[in-house]
């Protein structure tokens, strides 16, 4: 849509500002990424902070981003998801710039805040942006190709903060993943100003008055309990495999990155040719199953099969998740849902790894947090079955698909 808010038909789905999209999309997250470990070493390295310390570090970014949120998705309603990609990622530049001034571990926590909350504005324009821009009938192929992109930049994050650590030390590695941000902010320049039409003054403020939209809410706590996966292979799959002297873990997360990038592509239209319920019921079984593969595994092959079907589970289920967060939902409230949506992939893996960590304590043993991923997924299932059958009849405020969320927020006016 146009200055005017009217809606782009168009059949072609890669085109120019497409591909523009996915380039920013990849630099951002690459440099975004490649100062996660970074963070970690720096807090132990430079600023003699213990575990405790690296674990708030790490993981402080994910709660300004999830408070953020409403009114990052409310801004680029009305301004437009250009202002949100360009100026979200080149303010997000300037604060890892600014990492390099943080001598102390209070103010490494205060840039970690602002990055949270900066990219998420990044992260929210850009997935608003898919939707936008794709056909309809081919949302959840965009949205594959587009989670690819971003899955590229935080795969490839890590190594190029290390590689430029080593070579450079930690103020030019800071200063590198700057730069890659900043190249984003570029890209996004030239991205299409997309601002919808405004609805009615008086719809406008009831909806300011949500926190939270409808018709994500359901998508987005399905995705969170699918995600729970990767705090479980994160934090404890490496310790696990030492503790079963299973070899290093670097290429079984190779096996499984490389494999989600196979089975995306492959399956990119799956989204839009299976629906919903199909598709992320197939991603839910296939995430327990491959989470308990790897949690009951005595030997490689077995750790390397249960990567494999993880992957195939995992490889669809954002994108069709995503696609169902904007169905039906009103071009004007679009980067509203998309907030509430990621806001739970923020979620998952800020509460994720505590929560894990509690089963591992009271377990005695490392599989406790692959087994309670796949716990978690599970539960995804029979949810789903219930998201899905409220939404074949009318909303209903008892209905069980709005019951929790009243009445901070309204129940789904559309079907899907």
């Amino acid at each position: 849509m146009g200055p005017a808010g009217e809606a782009v038909v168009k059949e072609r789905l890669v085109d120019g500002p497409f591909l523009v999209l996915n380039a920013a999309a990849f630099f951002s997250a690459l440099g975004f990424a490649s100062v996660i470990p970074l963070v970690a070493q720096y807090v132990t390295k430079e600023l003699e902070g213990g575990p405790l310390e690296v674990g708030l570090a790490v993981g402080i970014f994910s709660f300004s981003a999830v408070l953020a949120r409403p009114y990052i998705g409310r801004l680029g309603d009305r301004k437009g998801r250009r202002l949100l990609v360009a100026g979200g990622t080149f303010l997000t530049a300037l604060v890892l710039a600014g990492h390099v001034l943080a001598d102390t571990y209070q103010l490494l926590l205060i840039a970690r805040l602002l990055t949270g909350a900066f990219q998420g504005a990044f992260f929210v324009g850009t997935v608003t942006l898919v939707n936008d821009m794709a056909p309809e009938d081919r949302r959840g192929e965009a949205a594959s190709y587009f989670s690819v992109s971003i899955y590229l930049g935080m795969a490839m994050g890590p190594a190029m903060g290390e590689w430029a650590r080593r070579a450079y030390g930690f103020d030019k590695a800071f200063l590198i993943a700057a730069a890659s941000m900043m190249l984003a902010a570029l890209i996004g320049v030239f991205l299409p100003d997309y601002i919808p039409e405004q609805a009615p003054r008086s719809e406008t403020r009831m909806a300011r008055r949500k926190l939270l939209h409808s018709a994500a809410i359901w998508p987005g706590a399905i995705l969170a309990l699918g995600l729970m996966i990767f705090p479980a292979m994160q934090g404890f799959l490496p310790a696990l495999m030492e503790d079963r002297d299973l070899g290093g873990f670097g290429a079984v997360f190779a096996v499984y990155g490389i494999l989600v990038l196979v089975f995306r592509l492959a399956g990119r239209k799956l989204p839009d040719t299976l629906g919903t319920q199909r598709t992320v019921t197939i991603s839910l079984v296939g995430t327990v199953a491959g989470a308990g593969l790897i949690g009951a595994a005595t030997s490689r092959p077995m750790l390397l099969a249960g990567a494999a079907v993880l992957a195939l589970g995992g490889s669809m289920l954002y994108p069709a998740l995503m696609v169902a967060a904007v169905d039906g939902v009103p071009a004007q409230e679009r980067a509203q849902s998309m907030s509430t949506f990621t806001m739970f992939f923020e979620l998952s893996g800020g509460i994720g790894g505590p929560i894990l960590g509690v089963l591992v304590w009271v377990a005695g043993s490392n599989a406790a947090a692959l087994y309670g991923a796949a716990g978690f997924a599970a539960i995804g299932i029979p949810l789903l079955a219930l998201w899905q059958h409220g939404l074949r009849g009318p909303a209903r405020r008892s209905d069980p698909a709005v019951f929790w969320v009243t009445p901070m927020v309204e129940a789904p006016a559309v079907a899907r």
